[in-house]
């Protein structure tokens, strides 16, 4: 989804029971699994990842009902409370690079979601690491974004004092780290005709990456993607309210209708993706002689499956989360392994995600990934089609750090979840 986050999905279902004139499929009426609510998260919605800003300025967040209080944090340390019914607070900050964060916490002082961005109050030189974000927890190997003043001829990462790289700024340096498993001090150094004018510190934690296996699966989802018109009759339509799950088609497990299809052939993002993965299963379950299920999944298990799947939290991996505790597959990420037909829930420096398959990287002319083309529905292309983004520091580019494909395995392949 171009323009909306996945986060805000509130509508309340209950999926109908259609009758094809060959039998009757069964609905269960406890299907409630679409309707996440985010009564306990917090965005900041302006400004952007990476935005420079003046030295006043209004943070605009939402926050949901459930959440007890509301800090702002700014330089890792606690600043000020916030009014949670608001929607916007005035900030001051000094010249140069801040790490600004929104915490939410239970009753019980207990952290239930937070938000952080960076931002910079232009000085003659700066430097800013827009990905990975500062505190945070990231997988090896590292993607690294920055973002700089005009007058910065180039940037170098260290961690630990030792040099990563250097890169310049909308360029991502990848760096695998060979020891994981705690805090890394990483420093920006931004550098004006060879001589050192900024800087900007953060820590983060890297954790092992995956070793993710090549998948017939893949196969599969690439023949069927084909299948679906790419000439604007299969559009692209998000409601502001409801149970519909965004599939084209009845979706069908065990006898029971998962998810009602648009009968003009309408969806959106999570729900296509979503579609293809069942379409492929059944293919791979005729394959494999299967005994009907998705790795035993009972159809309560899938409601749940799905609620990953269409992603329980802003900045979460979706369909990655899903595959993982399921046991039929894997995020995957070393980005040298991503391959075509990977299912992907990316994420961009405005906060706004998009849930796609993934068809094949971006180069520049040197041969750096620069971004990615992939198949889902989207605006842009009047509903199913294939489109391009890009990495950067940008409110609009693509986050590196929230960048989650998903490997899902063949049967014989698959371990035990239950």
């Amino acid at each position: 989804m171009l323009t909306t986050t996945l986060w805000i999905w509130m509508g309340t279902a209950l999926i109908g029971c259609k009758n094809d004139g060959t039998d009757q499929k069964e609905v269960n009426t406890n299907d409630t699994q679409d309707n996440f609510e985010n009564d306990y998260s917090v965005r900041i919605s302006s400004p952007a990842n990476g935005a420079i800003v003046e030295d006043a300025f209004y943070l605009q967040y939402t926050a949901g009902t459930g959440i007890h209080n509301l800090e702002l944090w700014l330089d890792g340390r606690f600043d000020s409370s916030v009014d949670k019914t608001e929607t916007e607070t005035l900030v001051h900050l000094d010249e140069g690079t801040h790490t600004l964060a929104l915490k939410a916490f239970n009753q019980n002082a207990e952290l239930l979601n937070e938000h952080g961005i960076t931002l910079t109050v232009p000085t003659e030189y700066w430097v800013a690491i827009t990905a990975p974000a500062d505190g945070s927890t990231v997988t090896n190997p590292v993607q690294f974004t920055v973002s700089a003043s005009e007058n910065i001829d180039s940037v170098e990462i260290l961690a630990d004092d030792w040099s990563l790289g250097t890169l310049a700024p909308d360029q991502v340096l990848t760096y695998s780290f060979t020891g994981t498993g705690f805090p890394r001090d990483i420093q920006a150094v931004g550098y004006a005709n060879e001589v050192a004018e900024a800087t900007h510190n953060i820590t983060v934690t890297i954790d092992a990456g995956t070793e993710p296996l090549s998948s017939d699966f893949n196969t599969y989802v690439n023949q069927i993607i084909p299948t679906y018109p790419t000439d604007g009759s299969y559009g692209y339509y998000w409601p502001s309210s409801g149970g519909w799950l965004g599939t084209t088609e009845d979706i069908i497990y065990q006898d029971t209708l998962i998810a009602e299809g648009d009968p003009d052939g309408r969806s959106y993002c999570v729900g296509l993706t979503f579609e293809v993965f069942m379409k492929a299963w059944m293919a791979v379950e005729e394959d494999f002689n299967g005994d009907g299920s998705i790795n035993g999944m009972s159809v309560n298990d899938l409601y749940e499956f799905r609620l990953d799947w269409y992603v329980r939290d802003l900045f979460g991996a979706g369909p990655a989360d899903g595959v993982e505790f399921y046991g039929i597959g894997e995020m995957v990420t070393d980005w040298e392994d991503v391959q075509e037909g990977d299912f992907l829930q990316f994420w961009r420096n405005s906060g706004s995600g998009h849930n796609v398959i993934f068809i094949d990287w971006e180069w520049d002319m040197d041969g750096n990934k620069i971004g990615f083309l992939y198949w889902s529905t989207q605006n842009s292309t009047d509903g199913i089609g294939y489109s391009s983004e890009y990495f950067g520091s940008t409110g609009s580019s693509v986050n590196p750090q929230y960048f989650f494909p998903a490997r899902v395995y063949t049967p014989d392949n698959w371990i035990e979840w239950q």
